[in-house]
Formats: C-alpha cells, sequence, structure tokens
C-alpha cells in the first residue's frame, strides 16, 4: 500500500464521520424522527378507535384466540337436522369425542335422511364455546367451569353431563406417588424445589383461570395465592392447552402439573402417573363419596333448548347407554338434572 494514500483516507474516514454527526444532531432530523413517532400513535389510536366503534352485530367469537378465522371457516354448512358443531373446552374433547362415536354407530343417519354428522373441534376454551355458542357460530358449546357472571347474564342453557377428577399429574419418572396439600402448595410457591430423591422438580402451570388451576383453589384459597405469586414472579413455565399439557408432561422429566384424569385414563396414557392427595387417589368413587374433593364438571351450552340432532345426541349422553361409556372412560356421571339457565 502507498503510504502517501494514507492521509486521504483518514480525511475521507473524518468526512464521513462529520457527515453522519451533524445528520444525528440536526434538527431537521429531530423533526423526521418526531413525525414518525406521531404517525405510529395515530395508526395504534386508529385500530383502537376501529376495536372499540366495532359493529355490535359482529360475532364476538370472531377473536377469541389466534385460531379462531381458521375454525369459522372451517365450520361449513350448518343443518340442524343432520350436522352439528360442537367446540369448547380441551378438558371435555376426549370423552365428548368418545360418545360421538358411539352416538354415530349407533345412529349413522340423521333426522332429515342424511347421514348424521357431530364434528368435534379442537379446543377454543371454555371462554370461547361460551362466545361461540352466543353467537350462534356453533351448536353445542363445551365448558369445563362454571360460568361467570357476565357469561350467565347472556341467557345460555347449561346442561352438566360428567365429572372428572382434577389431579397433580407428574411424568413418570417422578419418583413419588402421593403429596400432602401442604406440599403441593410449597411446589407451586416455589418453597420446595426437589422430589423425595433429591432429583429437581419441573412445574408446568396453566394459564390464569385454568378450570384445573381453580378446582384447587376452590378447596384452598392458599394455592391459589401461591399461584398468584408464581405467575407474578414468573417461576413457572406456563401451558396453555389440555393437549399441550399432556405433551409436556408425556415428554418432561420430572415434571408436575395439574390434569384431568380422564384424558389419562380414556386415552391410556402410561407414562403419566397420577398423584394421592392426602393419601386419597382421584378416582371416580372418591369423587362420589366426597373424600376426594379437587374435580370440575362438564357440561354442555346451549342458545336455548337444542334442536335437532344436537338434541338427539344430548339425550343419548343422558341415556343409560351415554352413562355407561361415562363411567367406563374414568368419570364420574351426575345425578340426572334438567338444564340449567334461561326458561
Amino acid at each position: 500500500m502507498d503510504p502517501s494514500t494514507e492521509p486521504s483516507r483518514a480525511h475521507e474516514a473524518d468526512v464521513e464521520l462529520t457527515i453522519k454527526g451533524s445528520w444525528a444532531e440536526s434538527p431537521l432530523t429531530l423533526w423526521v424522527l418526531a413525525a414518525v413517532a406521531l404517525l405510529v400513535f395515530a395508526i395504534a389510536g386508529a385500530i383502537a378507535v376501529r376495536g372499540a366503534l366495532r359493529s355490535p352485530s359482529e360475532p364476538e367469537f370472531r377473536d377469541p384466540s389466534p385460531g379462531a378465522p381458521a375454525f369459522v371457516a372451517a365450520l361449513g354448512e350448518q343443518d340442524p337436522d343432520s350436522r352439528v358443531h360442537i367446540a369448547g373446552s380441551g378438558s371435555n374433547l376426549s370423552l365428548t369425542r368418545r360418545l360421538v362415536d358411539a352416538y354415530l354407530e349407533a345412529h349413522p343417519v340423521g333426522r332429515s335422511g342424511r347421514p348424521a354428522q357431530l364434528v368435534v373441534f379442537e379446543s377454543i376454551g371454555s371462554t370461547g364455546g361460551v362466545k361461540a355458542t352466543h353467537d350462534g357460530v356453533i351448536d353445542l358449546g363445551l365448558i369445563s367451569r362454571p360460568l361467570r357472571p357476565r357469561e350467565r347474564e347472556l341467557g345460555l342453557l347449561t346442561i352438566p353431563y360428567a365429572r372428572v377428577a382434577v389431579v397433580a399429574a407428574v411424568n413418570v419418572t417422578v419418583p413419588d406417588r402421593s403429596l400432602r396439600t401442604a406440599e403441593l402448595i410449597e411446589i407451586y410457591g416455589g418453597a420446595r424445589r426437589t422430589w423425595s430423591d433429591g432429583s429437581r422438580i419441573v412445574v408446568l402451570q396453566r394459564e390464569r383461570g385454568d378450570s384445573s388451576h381453580e378446582a384447587f383453589g376452590r378447596v384452598h384459597p392458599a394455592f391459589t395465592a401461591a399461584n398468584d405469586e408464581a405467575y407474578q414472579r414468573g417461576l413457572w413455565r406456563v401451558v396453555y392447552r389440555d393437549s399441550a399439557m399432556q405433551e409436556a408432561l408425556m415428554s418432561t422429566p420430572r415434571a408436575i402439573g395439574l390434569f384431568d384424569a380422564g384424558v389419562v385414563t380414556s386415552e391410556r396414557l402410561h407414562s403419566i402417573e397420577l398423584l394421592a392427595i392426602d393419601g386419597v387417589a382421584p378416582s371416580p368413587e372418591n369423587m362420589s363419596n366426597g373424600s376426594y374433593p379437587y374435580f370440575k364438571d362438564l357440561a354442555f351450552i346451549s342458545a336455548g333448548p337444542p334442536r335437532g340432532l344436537a338434541a338427539d345426541f344430548v339425550d343419548f349422553v343422558a341415556s343409560p347407554a351415554g352413562r355407561a361409556i361415562i363411567r367406563a372412560n374414568g368419570y364420574a356421571t351426575l345425578p340426572e338434572q334438567g338444564p340449567e339457565g334461561a326458561p
């Protein structure tokens, strides 16, 4: 390299730095940046106003979850006499699908003479099921928790059909098969970090408002307090779907999560163990006699009395044949009762 060129290149570098510095510090630049910021805020404000002014007639269900548009598009033509759309809580799916299969095997033809179709979609949650039912998007919603006060104002019918134990479920690698209530609270609150053999506990937490967590909190407010503190501190991995919890429990050594006993039983999941709580196993019998207090009721919801094929299916679920299927899959049947809600 010719040394005589070095001063020239150094000078070019100085000029470049001077230009960049003057651009960054010039009043024009500040005005440009301010204008861009104002534009961004204006766009965000327009979006917020548009959402606030959305037409009341637009179905609320259009955005209960990221997968809602695909779900709505998949519904297809509605025909109450031969086609029924069912969607909602993931806790209901395993049992509901088995009931649907049994119904269709015994009743392959709908009232219209066309092949009967009962379509059970993937989980959209209890809240999504309520919104979809109220909006008339589906025929039967699935819920695994009581309706919230604002949901009760919608005038939907609630038709309970099964009870399922909520359990502390663990990966098969966990050495323990029972926990005391106080130990479970310590685990979710972060005070206890190891299993009895000294291995580290991996806690899988559901999202706020999850029906399984509510089932434990209903009996022990101290669990709710510990669970809320864990949310605030960001202690644990949060799992947002029943299917994701199932997969995480099956694949994560030393993991624990709150789950439905019925799914483990009906799906024959051998890599998940169900812990006894205070020495009481989460069996349908122990739920029925009150010794195991952690459970949730599964229910259909509908906008008015079910009609057509939906009514036939609900009647089948409440029949001796339907109740036998419920019990055979590890769920408890409920005392026979009429729908709750609007007259």
